[in-house]
């Protein structure tokens, strides 16, 4: 009789055991070998376009327009939105109409955030809010609009004139008021500036009043979820300032919230009750303030020419991150992920965060407004006539 080799059914799962253990590791290690490679190709990518310098443009696309003498232009969640006395368009950067709406108003105030436009007439009674597929409602307010803005889910808050006093009401999207504060010159003090949190959890109110003849500013924050139900008219958080006024209110995101007053930039962070997290004294004038999406921008008189300015640049912290002089007589800035884009009707200036002049150069044609897209180095370029997408080369 043959001999016959007996294997332990042991030995045989250990064999199993580490063929499967050393898989698993060649799969790891090679899984861990791509990712590093794509991580490296895009950093490598990411730099090679951040440092990378234009010195002409292409037009790769262009369609004709057709637009009022009193038309308006702004950037409008990747889109661009159009708008007059007589009415507002969304459409998108290859001139594609997403929704149309035509109304009459003399003066026409936009609020937007993210896919929603509120719309109002200073002094009217009403405001007109659109979503994104274009469904609108009407808010009857009642009493006359100073100010209002918007949340990302259409809820509305409004500043409204009522006799010796002010009230700030908060609406939801289908009009109905979810809330109200009644200010005084004598108590809370005047309204001059409101935001919401994209939420719409928070509003956020800056206030000036009359302090034993000497005027001062608070800048208050009311919760209408579940932390502020029990505080006194919602009332979560707030702080004195002393003479500073800010007229400038703005939440970033949900959790960062920046003022802006004639001597100081102040943030804050919290989404439930925000707190102050820096106060950052401004000693020159600011001639303009500008918003990313986590970023602000302050822009400054350089006393080199009529056309000379210095731009800094704050994160949400209040964290200086850049400061950039530059020589244009801009009528607007733009600021995207990786870059600030200044321009007026004729030319512009591409400056990367780092300060590097990626462009400057002279539009072809008049430019109202001037949007990146989400490809590196394109942008949409649009006035009354026509709409252009170029590419940088």
């Amino acid at each position: 009789m043959p001999n016959l080799k007996v294997v332990d059914n042991t030995e045989k799962q250990e064999n199993f055991d580490a063929k499967v253990t050393k898989h698993k590791l060649f799969r790891t290690i090679r899984i861990v070998i791509i990712v590093a490679v794509i991580i490296a190709g895009y950093l490598f990518v990411t730099n090679y376009l951040d440092r990378k310098v234009y010195t002409d443009y292409t037009v790769t696309a262009r369609s004709v327009r057709s637009d009022s003498d009193t038309a308006k232009y702004m950037a409008y969640n990747g889109h661009v939105l159009k708008y007059s006395q007589d009415g507002v368009e969304a459409f998108d950067g290859l001139n594609k109409t997403i929704w149309n709406i035509t109304y009459e108003m003399q003066t026409p105030h936009i609020a937007t955030c993210e896919n929603y436009v509120a719309m109002g007439d200073e002094g009217a009674t009403s405001i007109l809010v659109v979503d994104g597929s274009g469904n609108q409602t009407t808010i009857d307010t009642r009493l006359p609009i100073k100010d209002f803005c918007v949340a990302s889910q259409g809820v509305v808050a409004a500043v409204l004139e009522d006799g010796n006093a002010t009230r700030i009401n908060v609406y939801d999207k289908d009009g109905n008021q979810l809330a109200g504060l009644k200010c005084t010159m004598t108590q809370s003090g005047y309204p001059v500036a409101i935001a919401l949190s994209p939420s719409g959890l928070i509003l956020g109110v800056s206030y000036i009043r009359m302090d034993q003849g000497e005027l001062t500013s608070s800048i208050a924050f009311y919760n209408f979820g579940d932390v502020g139900q029990n505080e006194t008219d919602n009332y979560v958080s707030g702080y004195d300032y002393g003479g500073s006024i800010y007229p400038e209110l703005k939440f970033l995101n949900d959790e960062a919230i920046v003022a802006i007053g004639d001597d100081s930039l102040v943030t804050f962070r919290g989404s439930q009750k925000p707190e102050m997290v820096s106060n950052n004294s401004i000693d020159s004038e600011i001639q303009s303030v500008f918003y990313g999406d986590d970023e602000i921008a302050l822009v400054f008189r350089d006393d080199k020419s009529n056309d000379s300015y210095k731009l800094n640049l704050y994160d949400s912290r209040g964290k200086l991150k850049l400061e950039k002089e530059f020589e244009l007589a801009y009528t607007d800035i733009q600021i995207s992920s990786r870059q600030i884009i200044i321009y007026n009707e004729s030319e512009c200036l591409i400056f990367n965060k780092r300060g590097l002049q990626k462009y400057k150069g002279d539009f072809d044609d008049t430019v109202l407004l001037m949007t990146p897209t989400s490809t590196p180095a394109r942008y949409y370029l649009i006035n009354r006539e026509i709409t252009q997408m170029i590419r940088l080369n």
